[in-house]
């Protein structure tokens, strides 16, 4: 395909989204889900407006637009304030993580009796997918207790996610093809991506604050607002090259730059630069979200059988009931308590690389059976999360949604 028509299927997706979600907005579902319901329609499992093939080309977009919400979840993490709550954000991230993997473990062990996807699925069910809780989020203009509990927990989360998924996943790799489990590919490996990761982002953070506070912050106000466009955007897409390059993380990479950042400059860049990379980026939601729809097939929910219902169950109760349990430890208020595991519900993102490259090592046999089984569960936590996230924010009482 040309460039030209690559830039028509853009235009498609950009176009029919923007009218799914607008339509479901209308019947008070959020406006994502009507992005995802749209590229189910016109992708390769729907009408084929967008075959297979231009579906694969799509990945560069999906992946600058993750960095750049990963970017701005980064810099919701002031430290200042992440130090009055930083005990409950532990508290939370780390026990719904461990009960969620525990439950899923357990759950899955029994019923298919298999030690090998046990340990894989486990692996997969931590991580929350940060973009549809960031877009539901800022379309609520969504403020209180629970919004600054789930934003902080979906960052951490991502680093937890990806430190646990490299041992289970080692771990189930190795008793399927009969390999012996060792420290270096449990652990080891994990860490030493997210360590690099995190490293390789503080720097850029690093050079990002000093570049704003030497010469950005010298531009009159109304000019600041293109120049932060234009130099965050270049460090974030220099990161994703970086990430992509030798094998670190999309997402924490650039989490890391936006965490940084975010601490290197006043109250009134924050909210500069927060609003330039807001202003630009709601096209590149719907496009992201669309295209995000087109890679979902409706049919392998009837090929994943009754395994994919049970670890949609055991997901769910794990987040919710995890959730619950570490926020009632931390004597949370009871909004906390009660809607946080479900604004977690949604899964993408992060799920999707660790799927792919477990997919990668795995025989065909089990790939498929992984492959069917989370895609299952991507497919209803990303229709269901955000109608789920945006009912629980509201019920809170966070809704400022004009």
């Amino acid at each position: 395909m040309d460039v030209y028509g690559f830039l028509l299927n853009i235009s498609i997706v950009l176009l029919i989204g923007f009218l799914f979600g607008k339509i479901l907005e209308h019947f008070k579902i959020p406006a994502i889900t009507g992005y995802i319901l749209a590229g189910v329609l016109i992708g390769p499992h729907g009408l084929n407006l967008i075959d297979q093939t231009t579906v694969s080309q799509f990945n560069v977009i999906t992946n600058v637009v993750l960095a750049i919400i990963a970017y701005q979840i980064g810099t919701e993490l002031f430290i200042p304030i992440l130090k009055r709550n930083a005990g409950r954000i532990i508290m939370i991230t780390l026990v719904h993580a461990f009960i969620t993997l525990v439950i899923v473990f357990g759950g899955v062990w029994l019923v298919s009796g298999e030690l090998w996807l046990a340990f894989a699925l486990s692996g997969l069910a931590i991580a929350s997918a940060p973009a549809p809780v960031m877009a539901i989020i800022k379309k609520l203009r969504a403020k209180g207790p629970v919004k600054s509990t789930v934003v902080p927990v979906v960052g951490v989360l991502d680093v937890v996610a990806v430190i646990v998924f490299g041992l289970t996943s080692s771990i189930a790799l190795s008793l399927v093809g009969g390999e012996t489990i060792g420290i270096q590919n449990a652990l080891l490996n994990p860490l030493y991506e997210v360590v690099l990761s995190i490293f390789v982002g503080a720097i850029f953070g690093v050079l990002l604050g000093l570049f704003s506070h030497f010469f950005v912050e010298k531009f009159r106000k109304q000019d600041r607002y293109l120049a932060y466009l234009a130099v965050s955007l270049s460090f974030i897409l220099i990161g994703l090259w970086i990430a992509q390059t030798f094998h670190l993380s999309t997402i924490l990479i650039p989490l890391t730059i936006g965490v940084v950042f975010t601490n290197f400059v006043n109250e009134e860049t924050f909210d500069i630069q927060d609003a330039a990379l807001n202003n630009f980026g709601g096209p590149f939601i719907i496009i992201f979200f669309t295209i995000a729809g087109l890679g979902l097939n409706p049919a392998i929910m009837l090929q994943a059988g009754f395994i994919a219902l049970v670890f949609i169950v055991l997901r769910s109760i794990g987040k919710i009931s995890g959730s619950y349990f570490a926020s009632t430890l931390s004597k949370c208020p009871m909004t906390v308590r009660k809607y946080t595991g479900l604004c977690l519900l949604p899964q993408a993102g992060v799920t999707i690389g660790m799927l792919v490259a477990l997919s990668a090592s795995l025989p065909p046999e089990e790939t498929q059976i992984v492959q069917t089984i989370t895609l299952t569960s991507i497919l209803i936590f990303q229709v269901a999360g955000p109608i789920l996230m945006k009912w629980g924010l509201e019920k809170a009482g966070e809704s400022r949604e004009l």
